[in-house]
């Protein structure tokens, strides 16, 4: 009696505590025009496809537009389905409206999907003051908040895509670039296990060498070098897709939200 008992309280206890899944395989990833474009131009799904062959649990990689798009399947399929995202805005205000109110689109996404990718399109590089670099700030420590309530989701970080040269000038070029590396920081990420952080802006953007083009979209990823169309062209896509692929497939599949990732171990992996 005393055995089955010792097994019986044994059980219990083990049913008790909650032990991370082995692998996650549902995810989303939000974003509007350019994200698109990554994600086609940049063969995203075919890389996701070609990587999950080595998975025993493969990844279904679901996106979601501008609302009037709506929601992918993971075979790339228009589903007629649209989250619904409040006021269709992914700029940081939008994001925060998005994350910390009581929400439609907030309960589905959190009900539907594991591990949830983000982005602002380039209109969040038109960081116009200090002030207003400051407020974005606040607007992502508050979002924060609401991550660190859901340790079950992991919540994927990606910063903004860089304005291009004729659309932009060196101070909110600079401060856009603050902006994406605070967002990567120890100060933004140390502490928070289920947040990840992919940096778009310095991969799409010449660095800060002291250029009159410094901060914004590199003169290759231009789609045009005499209009102001900030949307990175194919070259850039087929740069970084496959790579944004890989990364995802990296975080579903060998990083699960737990206690034991350090500050050092997700920079290492994710910077």
């Amino acid at each position: 009696m005393r055995l089955i008992r010792a097994v019986t309280l044994f059980v219990l206890f083990a049913a008790a505590v909650a032990t991370p899944a082995a692998a996650l395989d549902n995810v989303l990833f939000l974003h509007h025009s350019t994200g698109r474009n990554l994600i086609d131009e940049g063969g995203v799904r075919g890389t996701i496809a070609q990587l999950n062959q080595s998975r025993g649990v493969p990844v279904q990689f679901w996106d979601h537009d501008y609302n009037a798009i709506g929601l992918r399947n993971p075979a790339g399929g228009y589903t007629g389905e649209s989250y619904e995202i409040p006021g269709d805005n992914t700029d940081p205000d939008g994001l925060f409206t998005l994350w910390t109110t009581a929400n439609a689109a907030r309960a589905q996404i959190l009900e539907n999907h594991q591990v949830i990718a983000f982005k602002s399109c380039y209109p969040a590089s038109d960081v116009g003051s200090a002030t207003e670099l400051e407020q974005y700030k606040t607007w992502y420590l508050a979002m924060r908040d609401v991550f660190d309530q859901h340790p079950d989701k992991i919540f994927v970080i990606i910063s903004q895509p860089p304005r291009h040269r004729l659309a932009t000038d060196q101070d909110d070029a600079a401060r856009a670039r603050a902006f994406a590396d605070w967002l990567g920081s120890a100060e933004y990420l140390a502490g928070h296990d289920n947040l990840r952080f992919f940096d778009l802006f310095d991969r799409l953007a010449r660095p800060d060498d002291g250029a009159a083009a410094a901060n914004m979209l590199r003169w290759e990823y231009e789609r045009s070098h005499s209009g102001d169309d900030s949307h990175p062209n194919a070259a850039a896509n087929q740069a970084i897709g496959p790579d944004f692929a890989a990364f995802l497939i990296e975080v579903a599949g060998s990083v699960t939200p737990n206690r034991d990732s350090s500050w050092g171990e997700v920079k290492a992996a994710w910077r």
